[in-house]
């Protein structure tokens, strides 16, 4: 199995148990999903505080899970901003290629610029 399927695999798991502990998440953005190194989740819930910008959180590999992992919590009002580039995202974290995950859908739904164009 290549270290590529591997992150996939993992990430994917990782969203699936986000949705199943987070009733308010309704969706969960893989940034970057073409990088093998980490994972980069931006979670979409109206339950967080709106900051206003995009605050970024490291979790370092474990023996749980083997993959660095960065998270942010935006409400659905900052991400549509961020789409309206009115709110940056981190450093090295584009829009370029993305996925999209939702409560009902934890494959993913649309993804690069394709999604960008659709602001709901």
């Amino acid at each position: 199995m290549s270290q590529n399927h591997n992150i996939i695999s993992a990430a994917e798991s990782l969203i699936q148990e986000h949705f199943e502990l987070d009733p308010s998440l309704e969706k969960v953005i893989w940034i970057n999903s073409d990088k093998t190194g980490e994972i980069r989740f931006l979670e979409i819930t109206p339950e967080t505080f709106p900051a206003g910008e995009v605050l970024s959180f490291y979790f370092p590999p474990d023996d749980e899970f083997p993959y660095a992992t960065i998270m942010a919590q935006i409400t659905p009002e900052e991400w549509q901003k961020v789409l309206r580039n009115e709110i940056s995202l981190p450093e090295e974290w584009t829009l370029e290629n993305y996925k999209t995950y939702s409560r009902d859908q934890t494959t993913p739904t649309n993804s690069a610029r394709s999604f960008v164009a659709q602001v709901y």
